[in-house]
């Protein structure tokens, strides 16, 4: 065999394999995330949705109405279309708790930290167990999530910024542009661009953006998964390997 046969054979297996790692979950999203053991999700009007990972589809509707949610193993936290923020335990008992405040986009991934947007890109932090004591941090972001380590956002230009979880020290530019951006992987930043192209970066990530065959608007990981809503507001699984 020639060795442009070998080298197409290779191209063809590689997207195949990558392919192969999406799965379709049934259900209509606009916005979605993951827990060790939990999806929570959004629709377009706004209802919230909870399903059991690994999750087939059999989503269970939850009182109330949001935005945009985040989860962590302990808590769902969300912001409404008022930008009142809210948070929920991870298996859905108990009640919505409404917290002081108003953001836009809300994360409670970071490790010992709830971050999160106002309607004017400010930024703001809240140490956990947060009761609505919210500080504010330099800078100007639209989403944000934290992680282990650090806390990820994108500004309104698509840039790429990190700084410590803690709010400590100075933000960073990482090369690259980004509309959306999730740090809650185990050891990878997962993104989508303009585009919808996904990509992903190995922590701390210094701007190495690596192009994952799939098209979302919007995605967040786990330490074993990423799941992702596209245009179509199809949701989606990607496997870790």
């Amino acid at each position: 065999m020639s060795s442009f046969g070998v080298l197409l054979l290779l191209v063809v297996y590689s997207a195949s394999t990558n392919a192969h790692l999406f799965q379709h979950i049934p259900g209509g999203l606009k916005h979605v995330t993951g827990s060790a053991n939990y999806l929570w999700g959004v629709n377009n009007q706004d209802q919230i949705f909870r399903c059991n990972r690994p999750c087939s589809g059999n989503w269970i509707q939850v009182p109330g109405g949001l935005m945009q949610v985040d989860a962590n193993d302990d808590e769902v936290w969300g912001v409404a279309s008022d930008y009142t923020i809210w948070k929920r335990p991870i298996d859905g008992s108990g009640s919505w708790q409404n917290f002081l405040g108003r953001l836009k986009h809300v994360s409670a991934s970071g490790y010992g930290y709830i971050w999160g947007v106002d309607s004017l890109d400010k930024i703001w932090k809240c140490k956990k167990p947060c009761s609505g004591a919210w500080s504010i941090v330099d800078g100007s972001l639209k989403p944000i999530d934290g992680g282990y380590k650090y806390v990820y956002g994108v500004s309104h230009t698509n840039e790429i910024w990190v700084r410590p979880v803690d709010g400590s020290g100075s933000w960073r530019k990482i090369p690259g542009s980004l509309s959306y951006i999730t740090a809650s992987g185990y050891d990878e930043v997962f993104g989508v661009n303009s585009a919808d192209k996904v990509y992903r970066c190995k922590k701390p990530c210094v701007g190495e953006l690596e192009l994952i065959d799939e098209r979302m608007k919007q995605c967040d990981a786990t330490n074993n998964g990423l799941f992702g809503v596209n245009d179509h507001n199809n949701v989606f699984r990607y496997n870790l390997p």
